[in-house]
């Protein structure tokens, strides 16, 4: 079911201690602070002379759930929030020609009325007819 190593060579660089075992689940548990891993089975696993397939073999075995493909880094963008009186028009845009397009629909649409942020902020009317394509 699983290769067999080449040679004597292969053979005695997969083997590993408990000791090692050990080491390597508490190693591969440790995150960043902004949520990333603190180490890949790739950079593990030379340390020990193993493969990284042997990491992630060790790792399931111990318990762990498995790692996500991929760095996965949360978005400090805020969510595009057009104003108020805008948002109904945003919403049809954004279902029609997706988000990018929509949001600059809506940004040249201002731009072309001479309306600002701080002019809707406060919560005042706003014309928000069609834009004519």
């Amino acid at each position: 079911m699983y290769p067999q190593p080449v040679s004597a060579e292969d053979e005695d660089k997969m083997k590993i201690s408990s000791e090692q075992k050990a080491d390597i689940v508490r190693r591969i548990q440790v995150k960043n602070p902004d949520g990333t891993w603190a180490v890949s089975y790739e950079a593990l696993a030379p340390e020990f002379g193993v493969s990284s397939c042997l990491i992630s073999y060790i790792a399931k075995h111990a318990g762990l759930p498995q790692r996500k493909r991929g760095k996965y880094v949360p978005s400090v963008r805020k969510r595009y929030q057009p104003p108020a009186q805008l948002s109904d028009m945003y919403q049809e845009l954004r279902s029609k020609v997706g988000v990018t397009a929509a949001r600059r629909l809506i940004e040249d649409h201002m731009r072309l009325r001479g309306i600002s942020y701080k002019d809707v902020g406060s919560g005042s009317s706003v014309d928000d007819e069609p834009i004519a394509a």
